[in-house]
């Protein structure tokens, strides 16, 4: 073997060895990248929330505790007034009255973990506060409106709303009783001289009861609205999660179909070519250097494609990769697969194939992953055709070889299959594959034309 023969043999033999080490290099770098974006945090509704909140707010909505102990001091504020205001009563002991306000304002510390309790012993405790008191007096209504805020933030409209009326009519109805202790008061006819006090009492009890009724439900209302938003917060942050992971996944199956089809395609190939060239080369030096060169070829565009794919997820910001091929057209792969010694024939009728890069790419692959299955598993093979249909709204392919019925055990991982019938379905296709009628192997795919597809993957223009 001359000079030329010789280098054209280190190249075939090096090329493996240069595609093996970048697959090495470059699957390293991107499990590294996968990995790092798994461990990276999902940006949550929250915490975008957050962002456009002033620092009062974003510390009151990680320090829960400061916001229950600030709740209570605002009751204290609220309530101590009216406490001071009631002691003036004769009938009310001040000591009792304070009593009552600190007890609503410590039970009223543990609202969040106990809505309804808390609710019903503030409740409880101003119902006293209004027996103390009698006529005109009462807790003012503090504790009640608060802790009904809470039952709204706890619980649907549909329940919180009608505790908070039941709760204010109530109130409103032990009003009238302390207001008329004699309920035959209310049917009575008044005399003139206590006219003007009866009205003047009824407005009293009938507004100040209306306000109350009014403010409770309004106290729910409000925070049925902030349990509502928070919920739908949550259910955009858990889908936008789902989403971010979904697209993850999808993201690393489409590195790993396309790294299996250029390296697993590429390597079949270039064994059985350097198969082949040993045995050649012994009786024909000319065919031996075309193999050789073929091999060489094959290694340099297996390194192309890679560099190209891995060079496109790296600019996967720009919007969704257009994967092409190298190395040429469909003529160009068969041919390959020609000189690597599959006699195969290709027929195809039927008009043009459409101009959409991933329609083509996906019957590329599915082409390109038969033919390397058949090289790769079948044993005595004399023919193998490829034929490729398009009709209507479909395009049909159908790859058969005549190979030994019983294949050797396969020393793949079913990522090939799985790639194929990942990549119909983006075109509402099926593939299938299995052993042949009359012996041998056969895979058969149909895909929906892009303009008849409901998942083209294709932008529009």
């Amino acid at each position: 073997m001359d000079a030329d023969s010789a280098h054209s043999g280190c190249l075939a033999v090096e090329e493996p060895r240069r595609l093996r080490r970048v697959v090495a290099v470059e699957q390293t770098r991107l499990d590294d990248m996968s990995q790092t974006s798994l461990q990276e945090p999902i940006v949550s509704f929250d915490e975008l929330a957050a962002k456009r909140m002033g620092r009062v707010r974003r510390y009151l909505r990680t320090h829960p505790r400061v916001v229950v102990v600030g709740t209570v001091v605002i009751y204290f504020f609220l309530a101590l007034p009216n406490t001071v205001m009631m002691a003036y009563l004769p009938q009310v002991p001040p000591a009792l009255y304070l009593l009552l306000t600190v007890s609503i304002g410590l039970v009223l510390l543990w609202r969040r973990k106990a809505p309804l309790t808390v609710l019903s012993i503030v409740f409880v405790l101003e119902f006293v506060g209004i027996l103390i008191a009698g006529q005109g007096g009462g807790m003012g209504g503090v504790g009640m409106t608060i802790a009904l805020y809470t039952v709204g933030t706890s619980y649907s409209g549909r329940r919180a709303i009608p505790i908070a009326l039941l709760a204010g009519c109530f109130q409103l109805l032990m009003m009238v009783l302390m207001g008329y202790p004699d309920l035959s008061d209310l049917t009575a006819e008044p005399d003139e001289e206590n006219l003007d006090d009866a009205a003047a009492s009824g407005i009293l009890i009938g507004v100040t009861g209306g306000f109350l009724i009014g403010i409770y439900a309004a106290a729910a209302a409000i925070g049925t609205n902030i349990r509502n938003a928070r919920i739908h917060e949550a259910e955009l942050n858990h889908w936008a999660s789902q989403v971010s992971r979904l697209a993850q996944v999808q993201e690393r199956n489409r590195i790993a179909r396309e790294m299996h089809d250029v390296v697993a395609h590429s390597l079949s190939v270039m064994i059985a070519l350097s198969e082949g060239a040993r045995v050649v080369g012994r009786r024909d030096q000319e065919r031996s250097e075309q193999v050789l060169k073929e091999l060489s070829g094959t290694g340099r565009a297996a390194l192309a494609d890679m560099r190209r794919m891995l060079g496109v997820l790296r600019q996967n910001e720009t919007g969704e990769p257009e994967l092409k091929p190298t190395g040429g057209s469909l003529d160009q792969l068969l041919e390959g697969f020609r000189v690597a010694g599959l006699p195969l024939t290709y027929t195809y009728t039927g008009k043009q194939l459409p101009e959409d890069a991933a329609f083509q790419l996906t019957i590329f692959r599915i082409i390109q992953e038969s033919l390397t299955n058949s090289l790769r598993y079948a044993h005595n093979v004399s023919n193998v055709q490829v034929r490729m249909e398009r009709c209507a709204s479909q395009v049909r392919i159908e790859i058969i070889d005549d190979g030994d019925a019983t294949r050797v055990p396969s020393v793949g991982t079913g990522q090939g299959l799985r790639g194929m019938r990942e990549r119909v379905a983006l075109f509402d296709g099926t593939v299938n594959a299995g052993p042949a009628a009359n012996g041998g192997w056969i895979v058969k795919a149909s895909l929906q034309l892009p303009e008849y597809s409901t998942q083209n993957p294709s932008p529009k223009e």
